[in-house]
């Protein structure tokens, strides 16, 4: 059982990725380790998969200037490792684009990406926060021409290799 939101905002307690890999199949998102936010919310998805039937999916956004992070929290207890994950990017600037970000810094940027591709991540020990970034006309461009970019992107199958403590 969840504890309603009220209660998980004061908690703040860490909870470690769990399916691991996540293939996002059981129906629910966003539960911890997990969120979403900015200008729109990801969401579960059957159109594209790479494992199982579902991923997730970046929100429709239409306008100027709109961003919406889907974000997994790492916990303070985390000895390191290797994030690894699924995306489908068919993003083409300066419409829109995919940036993954490790603590506020950029690590990856996926573009025109029309298969799954494997993206690896290495994290150093302790808490990180990993932000899954649709950006949508950042440079707040006036009127596109008719494209054939989905509007959207996909991750799939994520999983953290964690490295084994020595003693």
């Amino acid at each position: 059982s969840s504890l309603p939101p009220s209660i998980n905002a004061v908690t703040s307690s860490c909870v470690p990725l769990d399916p691991n890999p996540d293939s996002f199949e059981d129906g629910s998102f966003p539960l911890p380790p997990w969120s979403t936010g900015g200008d729109g919310d990801w969401a579960l998805s059957t159109e594209r998969a790479y494992d199982g039937t579902a991923s997730l999916r970046s929100p429709v956004l239409d306008g100027s200037q709109l961003i919406s992070n889907a974000t997994l929290q790492i916990c303070d207890d985390f000895t390191g490792g290797i994030l690894r994950l699924q995306a489908f990017a068919p993003v083409m600037p300066p419409k829109d684009l995919f940036v993954i970000y490790v603590d506020g810094e950029l690590e990856n940027q996926l573009v025109n990406v029309n298969e799954w591709t494997n993206i690896t991540l290495e994290l150093a020990p302790g808490p990180h926060a990993v932000d899954f970034s649709y950006q949508y006309n950042i440079y707040g461009i006036g009127g596109f021409p008719q494209d054939t970019t989905d509007g959207a992107v996909w991750i799939d199958a994520v999983e953290l290799d964690i490295l084994a403590q020595t003693t």
